[in-house]
């Protein structure tokens, strides 16, 4: 976004200058990225009077003219064939750097010496008519600057505005920033369009056939006009921020586009079928020519302009060739709307056409403002192309807007801001902003300008004061010597713990998506209400499935070992205000782990007790309470080889070898293993800090029992039995064998394993171990009919 110094001033009085206005604006949020000193490029460019003109003695073509430049007179040669004497030109003298980077120097042509050069609108950078010099006004004083003469005096500035603020994206929206920086009022152009001809219902009209992609449309008919160059004024205005003149209509529209902010469009009324504007989408296979000259394929995705026969603009994005404002043009319908952003930015990105005026639609318009922005428009059009307006003006609105009204508290504010305002100041801040303020009970209301659709809450409102005021005016607060340590929360805590435990075992940690493809989700999976797309539609119910495809995308790159886990939510149906419950989990996936022969070690498959070994102790160490692992078959798992956790008897997770089914989805071999924790289950019996546990001071006695039980009877069922025995003496319980076979009955099994005792108090006797083994036969025997082996 570009504007000038003196554009502005025309809107709000202010003593800064350059410099100081372009600090004033950045620290208002608006940041200047560049500034240009106009008269800059044509230093050294001077207005002269020709004094005589006289044919080159060895060139037919050249002239060799004495030109009174101010404080000299020159010679200068010259070839443009409207050189005459009398005339005020544009004199560049020896060491000028024109525009175009030409460096003027004393020189000698076809035998005549020639100090400077007469330039021509190209040479100048003023336009494209290279047919002959420029010839200046004869009110020009000699000897004044050239840039002062033709307003070329002005300093522009290179706005880059967040995309927040479409009010900025005009001369009169900067403006109104200065007079709320510098206290002093805007002044807004007196709009009035002199209607004179017949009454518009006789000319055109408009029919929208989608007013939620079009909530308003409005327009004007302007008949008898006289399309041509527009006056120099103009043109250089509109070049000096970036716009290409094109014709006396075209280029008043611009000029509005640029003032007021809002765009416009001009039809050659007499192009546009039975005189009536339909706002439409376009049709499945319907192609326009945009005014660049591409031919645009079209589809439901875009707006469109159109007559009863064909489409004659894309919506706020780019106008039609097919009725275009042109020399011949006498009768025009001026077009001023407001095109919902999020339709206009689909249009601009299908077609891959960004333009000013879609990149304003785009950040969102003022609703209000487009018959004032269509009326100035007007007035341009009137004074500088001639014409009459039609009386009256077309304006299709079916559902009207209200402004929104914010409040504020304005102790908050200051409580925010670390400053003491009053609410009177504040309020006087907000309407120089263009609010309309009221005070209610020590709060300020207020109704928020159409032009501001960025303000919806209270904080907007207290960063509007904030800018106004001046961030670098905000005092400083010296931060106070406390203690700045936060606690962590504990949820926090065990996570990181976990991270730390599960790296120290072996696994790498991994991220992956929370959502997934439907097809991978259970039946009751939360899905989006505006997915991207189908594949990742629905919120994960489990881990296990994400870390399988990482798995499978570094086994397929011969990563061999994997061994990965991941924190994260799983999701599911709820009863809350989202719908939506949320789980912290911990899972982890272990594939083809196998390690290799090593002179100190032999090789090792996973099996079932390694994953349950990683669990255990990822569990024991953040967990001070009793962990078992009881066989369970949830769908998940291989028969016999999946187990439930159980931490002091509450579940809070599983682990074992995966079902071939889901194995071989993935394309995997055998020995894939998973587990998955919920990390909510275990926060209740997290400690962070585990108490120091001196060395044991008294010697353990082991203990050796083969017990024949029935098939059915799980390690886990014996286990706890047997630790419910004496839980004071019994330190640990090791199963080291199972057998099945001779001479053991059909549907029985050996379990042998080892019982640690030991006392923390004494040494235990020989009869003590004795009557603690004889108790644990029989407890065995009594609930699972278990008998020694013999």
């Amino acid at each position: 976004m570009k504007v000038t110094y003196n554009w502005l001033k025309e809107f709000v009085d202010f003593d800064l200058n350059p410099s100081d206005l372009a600090e004033a604006l950045t620290m208002a949020g608006l940041e200047v990225v560049a500034t240009e000193d106009l008269g800059a490029r044509y230093a050294g460019c001077v207005v002269g009077r020709v004094l005589e003109k006289d044919k080159h003695p060895n060139a037919d073509r050249l002239s060799v003219c004495r030109v009174d430049v101010g404080k000299e007179e020159v010679t200068v040669v010259c070839g443009a064939p409207n050189v005459a004497e009398g005339q005020k030109v544009p004199v560049a003298t020896v060491g000028t750097k024109l525009p175009d980077g030409l460096v003027i120097k004393q020189a000698t042509i076809r035998g005549v010496a020639s100090s400077g050069m007469i330039c021509s609108e190209v040479e100048l950078g003023l336009g494209e008519d290279a047919s002959g010099i420029l010839v200046l006004a004869d009110e020009a004083k000699v000897g004044l600057p050239l840039s002062e003469v033709l307003g070329l005096d002005d300093v522009v500035f290179e706005l880059e505005l967040t995309p927040n603020r479409p009010d900025c994206l005009s001369v009169m929206g900067v403006a109104r920033e200065i007079g709320a920086i510098t206290g002093n009022p805007l002044r807004v152009p007196e709009i009035e369009v002199v209607e004179e001809g017949e009454p518009i219902d006789q000319w055109a009209c408009v029919e929208i056939e989608d007013p939620e992609a079009c909530p308003r449309y409005a327009a004007r008919v302007i008949t008898g006009v006289k399309v041509g160059p527009s006056p120099d004024w103009m043109r250089r205005r509109l070049e000096a921020v970036g716009l290409r003149a094109i014709n006396n209509v075209v280029d008043a529209t611009n000029y509005v586009l640029m003032e007021l902010g809002h765009p416009l469009h001009a039809f050659d009324l007499n192009k546009v079928a039975e005189r009536k504007i339909v706002v439409r989408r376009a049709r499945d296979g319907e192609q326009m020519m945009t005014l660049d000259g591409e031919l645009r394929d079209l589809d439901k995705e875009v707006l469109v302009i159109a007559d009863p026969e064909k489409a004659v603009a894309i919506a706020g994005v780019m106008g039609g060739s097919n009725t275009e404002v042109a020399k011949g043009t006498m009768d025009v319908l001026l077009e001023s709307a407001y095109f919902d952003p999020v339709v206009v930015r689909r249009g601009s990105k299908k077609l891959g056409l960004s333009t000013e005026a879609s990149q304003r639609f785009e950040r969102g318009m003022d609703w209000d403002g487009n018959i004032r922005a269509m009326d100035r428009a007007a007035q341009w059009i009137l004074r500088i192309a001639g014409g009459k307006a039609a009386t009256g003006a077309i304006d299709v609105y079916p559902k009207k807007r209200k402004r929104a009204v914010v409040s504020l508290r304005p102790e908050r504010a200051n409580q925010i801001l670390g400053t003491s305002l009053s609410g009177a100041r504040m309020a006087q801040m907000l309407e120089a902003l263009g609010c309309q303020v009221t005070t209610k009970n020590e709060m300020l209301e207020a109704e928020i300008p159409s032009f501001r659709p960025d303000i919806e809450r209270e904080i907007d409102l207290v960063e509007e004061v904030a800018r106004v005021f001046g961030y670098n005016n905000i005092p400083n607060r010296e931060v106070g010597g406390g203690n700045l340590w936060v606690e962590r929360r504990p949820d926090l805590k065990l996570a990181s713990r976990t991270r730390t435990v599960l790296t120290g075992l072996g696994l790498d940690e991994v991220v992956t998506s929370s959502l997934t493809d439907p097809d991978r989700a259970s039946e009751d999976a939360v899905r989006l209400a505006n997915p991207s797309g189908r594949p990742m539609s629905v919120l994960r119910t489990d881990l296990i499935s994400g870390l399988l495809e990482v798995a499978r995308w570094n086994l397929n790159r011969q990563a061999g070992a994997v061994r990965i886990f991941e924190i994260g939510k799983v999701f599911a149906p709820g009863t809350g205000p989202s719908g939506t419950e949320e789980e912290e989990r911990v899972a982890g996936v272990l594939v083809c782990e196998t390690r290799r022969d090593h002179w100190y070690e032999k090789e090792q498959t996973l099996d079932f007790y390694g994953v349950k070994g990683i669990v255990a102790a990822y569990l024991e160490s953040i967990a001070p309470v009793t962990l078992e692992v009881m066989p369970v078959q949830d769908g998940l798992y291989e028969e016999g080889y999946g187990g439930k956790i159980l931490l002091a008897g509450k579940e809070v997770g599983h682990c074992g070898k995966l079902l071939r089914d889901v194995v071989e989805r993935f394309d995997f071999g055998e020995g894939v293993y998973g587990f998955e924790v919920s990390l909510s289950e275990v926060l209740p019996f997290f400690e962070e800090v585990r108490g120091f546990e001196p060395l044991a001071r008294y010697p353990a006695v082991d203990r050796d029992f083969a017990e024949v039980v029935p098939e059915s009877l799980s390690w886990g069922e014996l286990l706890k039995e047997i630790r419910e025995t004496d839980t004071g003496l019994i330190e640990s319980v090791e199963v080291f064998d199972v057998y099945r076979g001779k001479p053991l009955g059909e549907g029985e099994k050996s379990l042998a394993f080892t019982v640690r005792f030991r006392s923390k108090e004494r040494t235990l006797s020989e009869g003590e171990v004795g009557a603690l083994c004889e108790r644990i036969v029989e407890r065995l025997s009594e609930r699972f009919g278990a008998r020694l082996r013999s």
